[in-house]
């Protein structure tokens, strides 16, 4: 695998995570694992790429499948399964920081057996189809992740990963081409874990969505059907509502009638894609890249978490040119290549390794807003329109329930946070169970709908001083003031358990501007400033009078 850290190392700075890396010797992770002065043990790394390769694993078995029998694959797998799951527990056990990358296994197809493969006593094939479905037994929890090496040979063919003359003169399994393959695969995975995947996708219609051109075929010249190319139209959209349904938000911006869109949306047959799918449209005859903005101010969300469809290469090449930050890949000449062209987009873009209840109602949630800010324009002063909404919220201490959504806030709130600190979930379960710890969650309710958890206050504790590492609020709810009443039931909770002083910090960032006097409005005061523009605030909890909102019902759960 040394070649791959070249590749993989490329892969990661494209995507400005920046990494370093230490290669075990060949065939010694066992070595490494149950040595307690390996480096492994003694390196403060934070991710462990385990790669087991089952031809190696399993070779007396395939070179001699004729001496065993089908009732002999169970022992074997389940030798190697739990053999690699107490070497993974006993890194677990001893250090509670790397997280486990092991991938599942392939055998080269067809095997020795031809056609006996699936027809005798003893399958190869078996072996592979068995081992891949035990790893589930390897996920001892969140710090273990499953890297389908599997998919990757099915979708680009084993001969065009592996190559064989270079593992008879050097040991090493896979071609270039390979090396590439899965260093843009173990990319993936590894931005999915920290959080780093797109948010939106907004989408062209006029044959991008269909095929032709609405304000000129019409709605019956359109092609999306149950056959022909128009097939291909309707299972891209497929895949699109899928995606939504991973927590990713759709938008279209399209150069169109408003009129002849809605008509496709609402008469066309076999439009998968409907109405309410989409959070957003931007529908007019204006520069793509100005609806584009103002999509993401809409969403309050940053362009650099936007991806654009488009069949145009010219309007791709226009918004590019004008939006640097935003995605804008390269769209298939066929529309027959559009779902394994989409597929891999996805991959590439919108991975995440965990899902939370949040992610699946995002567009709901978006949706609702949208009522929100329709409500907002009809009450009279801004307190009228917050006593309107009729906001609860539930206030969390340690809610292990929801560790994967508090870390994933961490990872991708930039607006309102004030230090910007990053958490993976297993970071954020560690701190959870850290005595000196304490992670406040806000979870928010309206009379439009949940908002889920939208703010996290992370507390260390040191004696009679509490120090705020984390403060942050989803942009969804910034200008609601649920700050105020989130921050005054920490610092009461601080108060009783004897805490004197707190102290905040605020590190600035290109996008944290609008948070940077925050503390001064909780009675903080200014002690220190740094020559970066960060400060330091100090709040004496005996003088405090900080008093939550009259429109905001709260309750404490711990």
């Amino acid at each position: 695998m040394d070649l791959m850290v070249p590749e993989l190392q490329k892969c990661l700075d494209d995507v400005s995570i920046k990494s370093d890396f230490y290669i075990a010797g060949f065939n010694q992770y066992i070595q490494e694992i149950v040595n307690p002065d390996s480096v492994l043990h003694s390196g403060g790394f934070d991710i462990v790429i385990l790669f087991v390769d089952g031809e190696t694993l399993f070779q007396n078995v395939i070179c001699e499948p004729f001496k065993y029998k089908d009732s002999d694959i169970n022992q074997f797998v389940d030798i190697e399964i739990n053999n690699l799951r107490s070497y993974v527990e006993e890194i677990i056990d001893s250090n509670k920081k790397p997280i486990f990358f092991i991938n599942n296994i392939v055998i080269r197809r067809p095997t020795i057996l031809g056609t006996l493969d699936y027809n005798s006593e003893f399958g190869i094939s078996s072996l592979q189809d068995k081992y891949n479905y035990k790893m589930r037994e390897i996920k001892l929890s969140e710090r273990v992740v499953i890297i389908d090496i599997s998919a990757i040979i099915s979708r680009y063919g084993y001969e065009a990963i592996y190559d064989n003359r270079l593992w008879y003169l050097g040991r090493i399994k896979f071609s270039s081409r390979g090396l590439q393959r899965l260093s843009e695969l173990y990319s993936s995975y590894i931005q999915a874990y920290l959080g780093k995947s797109k948010k939106v996708l907004i989408l062209d219609l006029d044959n991008t969505l269909w095929g032709g051109v609405i304000g000129e075929d019409g709605l019956e010249g359109i092609k999306v059907g149950n056959d022909g190319i128009g097939m291909a139209y309707r299972d891209f959209q497929r895949l699109i509502k899928a995606l939504k349904y991973k927590g990713v938000l759709l938008a279209i911006c399209s150069k169109n009638n408003l009129e002849d869109v809605k008509e496709v949306f609402e008469n066309k047959e076999f439009m998968e894609l409907k109405e309410n799918d989409f959070v957003m449209f931007k529908i007019n005859w204006g520069n793509k890249a100005d609806n584009i903005r103002e999509i993401a101010t809409a969403l309050n969300l940053g362009i650099d978490s936007l991806v654009f469809i488009d069949d145009n290469k010219f309007e791709r090449e226009m918004v590019k040119s004008a939006l640097p930050q935003i995605e804008v890949p390269e769209f298939p000449e066929d529309p027959a290549d559009l779902c394994q062209w989409f597929i891999d987009l996805s991959f590439k873009y919108f991975n995440n390794i965990t899902i939370t209840n949040e992610d699946k109602l995002r567009t709901d949630i978006y949706q609702a807003d949208t009522k929100r800010k329709e409500l907002e324009k009809t009450t009279t002063t801004i307190e009228d329109f917050y006593k309107s909404l009729e906001m609860t919220a539930i206030i969390k201490i340690d809610s292990h329930a929801d560790f994967k959504r508090i870390a994933q806030l961490t990872q991708k709130t930039n607006q309102f946070n004030l230090t910007v600190r990053r958490y993976t979930e297993n970071e954020m379960l560690n701190l959870m169970n850290s005595y000196n710890w304490m992670i406040f969650s806000l979870e928010l309710n309206d009379r439009f709908g949940p908002n889920g958890i939208v703010g996290v206050i992370i507390i260390r504790i040191d004696e009679e001083i509490a120090y705020i590492d984390t403060f942050l609020l989803s942009c969804r709810v910034i200008g609601r003031t649920v700050e105020n009443s989130f921050v005054s039931c920490v610092m009461e909770v601080l108060r009783k358990k004897d805490i004197t002083k707190v102290i905040g910090e605020y590190i600035p960032t290109k996008k944290n501007i609008i948070v940077k006097d925050i503390y001064n409005n909780f009675q903080f005061k200014l002690i220190k400033e740094k020559e970066d523009d960060s400060t330091l605030w100090e709040l004496d909890l005996n003088k405090m009078t900080l008093e939550g909102n009259s429109w905001l019902n709260w309750r404490l759960v711990q």
